[in-house]
C-alpha cells in the first residue's frame, strides 16, 4: 500500500491525514485552528509538529495551502498565511514536502476519488473562508502561467461570496450561522447571486461538464442550490438537463487526499 501524509492549511484549520494513494482513503489524521494571526512560522512550526504525530519522518508530505504557490511549489502571495520567505522542507522532517494551492491539491482528488471522477473538464471551487476556483481537464488542474489561475472574479468574488464575508456583512461568528437566520437571507441571496454570476462566466467561456464546489460554506445545501440556479439562469446556451453544480464528495477530507497526492510529485 502507497501512502503519503497530507496537510490542509487553511484559514481556519489545519488538518493532516494518512492516506492510501490507491483508494483516497484517510488512515489517520489531526486537527487543530490555524490561528493565522500567530504569523507564518508558527502556523508552520504546527504543520511539523502534526508531520511528527503522523509520520515520524518516514513518508513523503504534501501541503495545500491556502495562498496563490508558483509553478515551482512557491508561496507568492500572503493574505492569509505567509510562507514567502519560510523553508518549509527544512521545518518538517520527511524524505520530501512539496507545496501546491489548497484549490490545485482538493481539485485533484476531486478528480481521482471524488464527483470529478471520470469527467473530462470540470470547474472546481472551494467557498470556505475565501473562495477560489480552478478548471481541470483530464484529471489536471489548470495551472495557469505563473499559478494563479485560481481566483475567482474580477474583483474577486470572495469579497462578497465567502465564509469570511458574510459573517463580517452579518456581525456573526459564522457562516452556518448567517445561513440559518432569516434576517439575513437578501445578504445569502446576493452572495450566491455574485458567485452563481462568476460561475456562468466561466462556463460560458470554458463549456465544462460539471461544477463541484467544495469547503464548508460551497458545501452547504442551502447556499449551493442558490448558486446553482444563479449560475443556470445566466448561462448562454442553457442546457437540459441543466449544467450540474455539485458538492464535492469528498468534504471535509479533500483537501487533505488531494495534498497526499500532490506529494507523489517528488517521485514523478
Amino acid at each position: 500500500m502507497s501512502v503519503a501524509l497530507g496537510i490542509d492549511v487553511g484559514g481556519t484549520k489545519i488538518a493532516a491525514g494518512i492516506v492510501d494513494l490507491g483508494t483516497g482513503t484517510v488512515l489517520e489524521r489531526r486537527q487543530t485552528p490555524t490561528r493565522p494571526e500567530r504569523g507564518g512560522a508558527a502556523v508552520l512550526g504546527d504543520c511539523a509538529d502534526l508531520v511528527g504525530e503522523l509520520g515520524h519522518g518516514r513518508i513523503p508530505v504534501g501541503i495545500g495551502l491556502c495562498e496563490l504557490v508558483d509553478l515551482a511549489g512557491r508561496p507568492t502571495s500572503a493574505d492569509t498565511i505567509d510562507w514567502r520567505d519560510l523553508d518549509p522542507a527544512a521545518a518538517i522532517d520527511a524524505p520530501s514536502v512539496i507545496i501546491e494551492s489548497d484549490l490545485r491539491a482538493a481539485a485533484l482528488a476531486e478528480a481521482r476519488f471524488g464527483a470529478g471522477a471520470g469527467v473530462s473538464s470540470f470547474l472546481f471551487a472551494i467557498v470556505g473562508t475565501g473562495a477560489s476556483a480552478c478548471l481541470v481537464l483530464d484529471g489536471r488542474p489548470y495551472a495557469g502561467g505563473r499559478g494563479e489561475a485560481i481566483v475567482l472574479g474580477a474583483p474577486p468574488v470572495e469579497l462578497v461570496a465567502s465564509g469570511s464575508a458574510l459573517t463580517r456583512a452579518a456581525g456573526l461568528e459564522r457562516a452556518e450561522d448567517v445561513l440559518a437566520d432569516p434576517a439575513h437571507t437578501a445578504l445569502v441571496d446576493a452572495a450566491a447571486s455574485a458567485l452563481g454570476g462568476v460561475l456562468a462566466v466561466l462556463a460560458n467561456a470554458l463549456d465544462p461538464s460539471l461544477v463541484v464546489l467544495g469547503g464548508g460554506l460551497g458545501t452547504e445545501p442551502v447556499f449551493r442550490e442558490r448558486v446553482a440556479r444563479a449560475c443556470q439562469s445566466l448561462l448562454a446556451y442553457p442546457r437540459t438537463p441543466p449544467l450540474p453544480v455539485v458538492s464535492s464528495r469528498l468534504a471535509p477530507d479533500g483537501g487533505v487526499v488531494g495534498a497526499a497526492l500532490v506529494a507523489l510529485a517528488e517521485e514523478g
